[in-house]
């Protein structure tokens, strides 16, 4: 578990780093404070394990809860997305970038090319979508209406509706805080303990 906190600090600096860099922060926002956020909880965690004398005793019930922030703001950032994306607009649908989690598991967001407000964007949606609606209803170079945010033109979703996988993802972020904050509670007395 600590190998893969560590690694999970080091990627999330350099994605942290391209974010700066590339100043995604003012394109997404929302996203970036999100994978800033998950950042700043690995590093804690890093840093509790490697100064805290028995720190590593930790890190299950600090990841818990670092993990749980993160997926609850991730699923309201499709909450959140419904709200702020009003204006439609047409979309060249480009493909889709495919990221994967554990067990063979992927999600899917589709590419569009937009023109809002006389500047032209090519952003990937902040919404996942489903391999199967990707496959057999969208077509490379087909235009399709999607729904853009006035504030952050970058940012987009296909369709306004509330999806079952965020109100899934929400429920198992409360699960993994909550479990987190449960195993923190009763480990706190032995580690108190230990170093002392």
């Amino acid at each position: 578990m600590t190998i893969i906190i560590y690694v999970l600090t080091i990627l999330l600096a350099i994605a942290v780093f391209f974010i700066i860099k590339n100043k995604r922060y003012k394109v997404v926002p929302f996203v970036s404070g999100v994978i800033l956020i998950f950042f700043g909880g690995c590093l804690l965690i890093s840093m509790i394990s490697l100064v805290v004398p028995y720190g590593e005793i930790l890190i299950f019930p600090l990841g818990c809860i670092v993990l749980g922030v993160v997926v609850i703001l991730a699923a309201l950032n499709d909450f959140y997305s419904l709200v702020r994306c009003k204006d439609k607009v047409a979309g060249i649908y480009h493909g889709y970038n495919t990221y994967y989690g554990g067990n063979g598991v992927s999600t899917q967001a589709p590419v569009f090319e937009y023109m809002y407000n006389g500047t032209l964007y090519k952003e990937q949606t902040a919404q996942t979508v489903s391999y199967k609606l990707l496959t057999q209803k969208m077509r490379n170079g087909q235009t399709y209406n999607i729904y853009v945010d006035p504030k952050h033109p970058a940012v987009f979703i296909l369709q306004k509706k509330i999806k079952v996988s965020s109100i899934v993802t929400v429920i198992f972020g409360i699960m993994f805080f909550s479990t987190g904050i449960m195993t923190l509670w009763e480990l706190f007395p032995v580690f108190w303990r230990l170093i002392q």
